[in-house]
């Protein structure tokens, strides 16, 4: 990881290169969570979003936290599920705190947010990929302009966004 300063009145930047790096910088991110994550991806990485240390971590803030509140823009379940078993599992026993949506399948995707993916703690920071697959991308610490830029493409979306058809039988 290098650590990059920016102007004094913002925060530092962490760039992250590898797996390794944005799994330690996802830990940290959610250990840090007290009241709201938002994550938007157009893949869900089974290394990353079935790995137990992240699902841990996330069980773990929700027993912490009760009110904890937990977003997720993923691609249609039919695409993940069964890679991610483990995620499936934890939405199931935590629908309270854990939210699933997908996009719809005529929602325009012209805008390059689409193809990236990031995870907003408490509206602050910052677990941005802007190329997902490459696992390349940045941590920045609370106060990130480009965190309320991200939070405001986020909830514009999770507006269109819809309980995916596929998960519904979990929930009986």
């Amino acid at each position: 990881m290098k650590t990059t300063e920016v102007e004094p009145r913002f925060s530092v930047i962490t760039l992250l290169n590898g797996l390794e790096e944005v799994h330690g910088a996802l830990l940290a991110l959610l250990a840090e969570t007290r009241r709201s994550i938002h994550l938007y991806t157009p893949e869900l990485e089974p290394r990353l979003y079935n790995d137990p240390q992240v699902l841990d971590a996330i069980r773990l803030q929700i027993s912490r936290q009760p009110r904890l509140q937990l977003y997720l823009l993923l691609p249609p379940a039919a695409r993940w599920r069964s890679a991610c078993p483990r995620l499936l599992q934890l939405a199931e026993r935590l629908p309270s705190a854990l939210s699933l949506r997908t996009l719809p399948a005529d929602e325009s995707r012209e805008r390059p947010e689409f193809l990236q993916a990031f995870v907003i703690a408490d509206q602050r920071s910052l677990l941005h990929q802007p190329e997902p697959r490459h696992f390349v991308g940045s941590y920045t610490a609370p106060g990130s302009g480009k965190a309320r830029e991200l939070l405001n493409f986020f909830m514009e979306i999770w507006e269109k966004a819809a309980f995916d058809p596929e998960l519904r039988r979990l929930h009986l």
